[in-house]
């Protein structure tokens, strides 16, 4: 249930609504954790609430956690939360509380850590579409809801400079910034960077989630592969270059974790099926090429990087590389785990210039396998490229990435001026129900099926279900 309105007498501290995207609790995908560890960052500096209205969160029990949590099920309740709060810190959110917000001098900003309509331009499915017909227009509505929120938007964050480039292209595009509204802004003043982070405590084991389990031995040369297999990635080359060294080092062995994803309606990508399939007619499924289906809980994947000798992350060479943030990076940074991965995204820029891993072409087979064979045989070189992570690594912390945001909420956002919403306006017109659907119905279409941000599809069918109803008891 949504929490009362705060007096705003008594809490002179800014007040910061997050709206989680995804699902949180005891397993989270990369948006969940995310907004769990900006809400944790920002407690300590300001009054925060993380509301969690999509269907699978849990109780977030934290030890000494500072930040409150409400949970929601109706638009009421989030009307009521966003009412006692200043500023409101989402991805995806209902435009109809939007207006409202903005009606009430309550502050938006849009984390836009991922540049979706380039992602998903790309994608195999877009909201279930794989007909052109259908992905040209679900690709068109998430690019509508992205200019309402161009225009909603007192401040924006995202991950990279790339990406602050394309979002500040779009938002003008949007009319979201105009001669009237841009009064002397900079590009940082108007987006500032929030990648994502890595935890601020160091990294512990307390049990071996890979060593002594799965067939995997102490004396194994471990290839970890930390996260999900989505269609821009590319699974394919690592199992190939593993084929390749079996024969002179039966000890390398390459484990996918987390290739089953928590919401139900995601499950097991076909991207993870063809992977598999291509493991097994290498002959190496089960031996050298392992995958964990169970998605390994937020606060249990310590256990998993730790037993890690190095780690890859390779993609395809697609729009989606040039302006990618691969926040599983960051927990390679965290585990001191040298990377191997492909060229193209941010991230291989950083590693490469930075010597934190090596780097490969796109798809070269044998020079992921030389990378791997090189980590393997020379400990001298791998420990050297520790030496270097470890010197980068507070750079990436929570506390760290999350800077530019607490600054920006300390200065607040009253100067700012805001384009004028359009009452009229709607995000799908091609529907016409009651006042309370279009914007859950939105959500519903933009989102794609196969994303991480696919729980969030399941809670807004249940609120078109719950507000249909609702309208034929009237």
């Amino acid at each position: 249930m949504g929490q009362p309105p705060h007096d705003r007498e008594t809490h002179p501290r800014t007040r910061v609504l997050l709206v989680a995207p995804d699902v949180i609790g005891e397993r989270m995908a990369g948006p969940g954790l995310r907004f769990v560890s900006i809400a944790r960052a920002l407690a300590p500096h300001m009054h925060v609430t993380l509301a969690a209205g999509v269907d699978g969160s849990t109780a977030l029990d934290e030890e000494g956690r500072s930040f409150d949590v409400a949970y929601y099920t109706e638009r009421s309740e989030l009307e009521d939360l966003v009412a006692a709060t200043d500023v409101i810190f989402c991805q995806f959110f209902d435009t109809h509380v939007a207006r409202l917000a903005n009606e009430a001098g309550v502050a938006i900003v849009y984390d836009l850590y991922n540049a979706l309509p380039v992602e998903t331009i790309g994608s195999n499915r877009i909201s279930g579409f794989t007909d052109e017909e259908g992905k040209d227009r679900e690709y068109s509505e998430l690019v509508k809801y992205f200019a309402f929120c161009a225009r909603a938007g007192s401040y924006f964050v995202t991950s990279n400079e790339r990406q602050r480039d394309w979002w500040l292209g779009f938002i003008m595009a949007s009319l979201g910034v105009l001669p009237s509204t841009l009064h002397g802004r900079k590009a940082d003043e108007i987006i500032g960077l929030l990648p994502f982070g890595s935890e601020d405590r160091e990294p512990e084991s307390v049990f071996h989630g890979l060593r002594g389990r799965h067939g995997l031995e102490s004396s194994d040369f471990i290839v970890l592969w930390a996260g999900g297999i989505w269609d821009w990635f590319d699974a394919a080359t690592p199992i190939r270059a593993i084929a390749s060294l079996v024969d002179e080092n039966p000890h390398i062995k390459l484990v996918f974790y987390g290739t089953t994803h928590p919401n139900a309606s995601i499950g097991e990508p076909a991207t993870v099926r063809a992977a598999k399939t291509l493991a097994d007619d290498l002959g190496v499924l089960g031996s050298n090429v392992l995958f964990l289906d169970d998605w390994v809980p937020a606060a249990e994947r310590e256990n998993y990087l730790l037993d890690a000798d190095i780690a890859i992350s390779t993609h395809q060479d697609s729009l989606e590389t040039h302006y990618a943030f691969r926040t599983r990076i960051l927990d390679h940074f965290w585990a001191r785990l040298p990377s191997v991965v492909s060229r193209g995204d941010w991230f291989a820029q950083y590693i490469d210039d930075q010597g934190l891993g090596i780097v490969t072409d796109v798809a070269d087979v044998p020079a992921v396998a030389a990378a791997i064979r090189t980590y393997a045989l020379d400990e001298a070189m791998r420990a050297a490229t520790i030496e270097r992570i470890e010197s980068i690594r507070a750079h990436w912390t929570w506390s760290e990435t999350t800077r530019e945001l607490r600054e920006r909420l300390t200065i607040g956002f009253s100067s700012i001026k805001r384009p004028r919403l359009d009452p009229e306006e709607t995000i799908h017109p091609t529907e016409a129900p009651a006042p309370a659907v279009p914007s859950t119905r939105q959500l519903v279409r933009m989102l794609l099926v196969r994303s991480p941000f696919g729980p969030v599809l399941r809670h807004g069918r249940a609120v078109v279900r719950q507000v249909s109803s609702r309208q034929r008891r009237k």
